[in-house]
C-alpha cells in the first residue's frame, strides 16, 4: 500500500524541521511527500529546499506564486498526491514513529473504510494526562461506533478530528474534490469528514499516533475551555442559529433530514424548560419577544 503526505507550510520554520524528521522516521517509510507552501517570508522555503535536495525521489515541493489561503493550499497538495493513502499533516506536529504503520494496517483490515482518524498526544500539555479526544470529551467505545451518530454530533458541536489526524483513500478523495468550500467553518478536513460519515466510510483509531501542538502562531487551531453548557437563553439562541446551518449542512451535502429534526427537538425541550419557569402569561410575552421581535429563535 503505497502512502503520500499532503503537507502545507506558511512561515513555519520553528517547528518544521522536526516535523520533516518525524516522517522520515517512521518504521514504514512513506513514499512521497508533498509540500505547498503559500508564499512564506521566513526561512520555510530554504528549510524545504534543502530536504528537497536531500531527498529528491521524495520531497515534491511546489511554492505558490500567489497566497492561496490556508483551505485552498491544501486543496492543492491533496490534488497533487498520487498514491492510495494519503496523510493530511500540518507543518508544526510530530508523527510518532508507528504512524504510517498502524493507519496503513488499518486500511488493509478494513476495505470498506476510505478514511480514518486517529487521536493525538497534546504536546507541552498535561504532562501526558489528557489525549486531544479527552479535551473534546470524546469518548470512543468501538462497539457503540456509529457513524450517523458521530456525524450529527460534529455538525451540531463542530469537527473533533482535526486534519493531522487523517489519512484518506486516493480513489474516495478523488470523489471529494474540489472542495465545496461552503463557508469559513465547514473547511477542508471538516467537509471531508462530514462527507465520509455521510457515505459510512469513516473510521477511527483509538492510538495517539501524531503530537498535537498548541501555540500562537496556528493557522486554524483547537484550544481548551470549559465546554459545559448551562441551560439558559442565550445557549439556546446560539443552538436556534446552529440549526440554519445544519439545515444548510443538510441540502448542500445530501444529508439525512432526521439530523435537524432531532436537533430541533433537542432545542424545543430546552426552550420549554427555560419558559417554564415563567408565569403564564409572561411566557407567551417572552416567546413572542424571542421569535418574532428579538429574532433569536428559529423554530
Amino acid at each position: 500500500m503505497t502512502t503520500s503526505v499532503a503537507l502545507c507550510t506558511f512561515n513555519g520554520e520553528k517547528f518544521l524541521q522536526e516535523q520533516l524528521d518525524s516522517i522520515l522516521s517512521q518504521d514504514i517509510p512513506v513514499n512521497e511527500i508533498v509540500i505547498c507552501d503559500d508564499g512564506s517570508t521566513d526561512s520555510t522555503q530554504l528549510i524545504l529546499k534543502e530536504y528537497e535536495s536531500r531527498f529528491p525521489t521524495l520531497f515534491c515541493v511546489f511554492i505558490n506564486s500567489e497566497n492561496l489561503g490556508y483551505v485552498r493550499n491544501f486543496e492543492k497538495a491533496l490534488s497533487l498526491c498520487t498514491q492510495e493513502i494519503i496523510f493530511l499533516c500540518d507543518q508544526d506536529d510530530m508523527w510518532h514513529q508507528d504512524k504510517v504503520n498502524i493507519i496503513t494496517q488499518y486500511f488493509t483490515q478494513h476495505p470498506e473504510t476510505g478514511i480514518v482518524a486517529h487521536n493525538l498526544e497534546l504536546i507541552g500539555s498535561y504532562n501526558g494526562n489528557k489525549t486531544f479526544w479527552d479535551l473534546k470529551n470524546f469518548c470512543y467505545k468501538e462497539q457503540k461506533f456509529q457513524q450517523k451518530d458521530l456525524l450529527q454530533r460534529i455538525l451540531i458541536d463542530g469537527n473533533i478530528f482535526p486534519g493531522m489526524s487523517l489519512a484518506i483513500r486516493k480513489n474516495l478523495l478523488n470523489q471529494y474534490l474540489p472542495l465545496q468550500k461552503v463557508n469559513t467553518v465547514i473547511i477542508h478536513d471538516y467537509e471531508i469528514i462530514i462527507k465520509g460519515l455521510r457515505d459510512e466510510k469513516f473510521g477511527l483509531i483509538q492510538n495517539t499516533l501524531s503530537g498535537y501542538r498548541q501555540h500562537d502562531g496556528q493557522s486554524v487551531g483547537y484550544k481548551d475551555g470549559d465546554s459545559t453548557a448551562q441551560n439558559n437563553l442565550e445557549e439556546i439562541h446560539l443552538a436556534s442559529k446552529q440549526y440554519l446551518h445544519i439545515k444548510n449542512y443538510i441540502s448542500i451535502f445530501n444529508l439525512n433530514e432526521n439530523i435537524a429534526v432531532q436537533f430541533k427537538a433537542e432545542i424545543q425541550a430546552k426552550y420549554s424548560l427555560f419558559l417554564a419557569q415563567f408565569p403564564f402569561l409572561k411566557k407567551i410575552f417572552i416567546h413572542l419577544k424571542n421569535k418574532y421581535y428579538y429574532k433569536i429563535i428559529h423554530f
